[in-house]
């Protein structure tokens, strides 16, 4: 199916539902405690699975996840095509889709790559969001992006990454100059944008933990995935919070503001100890020339 970005540009509805956002005075809001969060870190993910299993020794805590996926309707976008095609690019004897909500009829604006690219640097630059703590926080990170992109009127929904198998030795790995990340899954925003090349319109991920710009979802992937473990993909629409495999569907967005402003300001806190130690015992080249 071919996507005419002309037209759905100058017929798709600019007009988006705004939802109302929980206010951030700078104060963390209390929503929820720390041990019920949708942790992405490999260790704590598996600390609390083994806690669970030792609560209900001889059990499998299963979810009732039947009925979750939702049929496409491609209304203004090609959404099973932009699927297909990536489950081809990554293989699918590694990779699958899981779970999937019909985010084809968009809420909100198609944007060109500038527009994008303009969006992507207003999210990278907000001081509230701390993009350089990737040990944990993607789930917080994503939807404090999706609320300022509702703001902002650009479209936008979730992209799941799930290790298959949380129990063997492969990881979604990432890291930077402060810390190094092992995930069992990691979210970020994902936008449908008028690719420059092709003219069509194309989904990017907005995830400035990984990238200075909107990369495409099989880049995304492969920058955190060691291209042989297997792994599945979820696409959501934006209240989702957590990966729906946990048991939890959220129905608003609403709900998980105040989780993730909550999150977000306490690992903002962390982010700044962290910092200080490293700059301390990494003193800038001139200094350590003058000692």
């Amino acid at each position: 199916m071919k996507i005419d970005a002309g037209a759905i540009l100058n017929n798709l509805s600019k007009a988006s539902s705004k939802p109302a956002v929980a206010k951030n005075d700078g104060v963390a809001v209390a929503a929820d405690k720390f041990d019920t969060r949708p942790h992405a870190d490999y260790d704590t993910n598996l600390a609390r699975l083994k806690a669970a299993s030792l609560r209900n020794p001889g059990q499998q805590e299963t979810p009732p996840l039947a009925g979750i996926s939702e049929p496409i309707s491609n209304q203004d976008v090609d959404q099973t095509g932009f699927q297909e095609r990536l489950i081809a690019d990554l293989g699918p004897q590694f990779a699958r889709m899981q779970f999937t909500h019909d985010c084809s009829k968009l809420q909100g604006m198609i944007p060109t790559a500038s527009q994008l690219q303009s969006e992507f640097d207003k999210l990278a630059a907000n001081k509230d969001i701390p993009f350089e703590y990737i040990y944990d926080g993607c789930y917080a990170r994503a939807h404090l992006m999706c609320d300022q992109m509702n703001k902002d009127n650009i479209n936008n929904a979730k992209m799941f990454c799930m290790l298959e198998n949380p129990y063997g030795a492969g990881k979604l790995t990432a890291e930077n100059k402060y810390m190094k990340a092992k995930w069992w899954y990691h979210v970020a925003p994902m936008v449908f944008a008028v690719d420059e090349k092709s003219k069509q319109v194309e989904p990017y991920i907005m995830d400035p933990s990984m990238s200075k710009k909107p990369m495409k979802p099989q880049e995304w992937i492969h920058a955190m995935w060691d291209e042989s473990t297997r792994i599945k993909v979820d696409v959501t629409r934006n209240p989702q919070y957590g990966p729906i495999e946990t048991g939890e569907v959220n129905q608003t967005f609403e709900e998980s503001i105040p989780s993730a402003i909550e999150t977000c300001a306490e690992y903002t806190v962390e982010m700044e100890k962290i910092k200080a130690d490293y700059d301390a015992s990494h003193p800038p080249q001139s200094q350590r020339k003058a000692a």
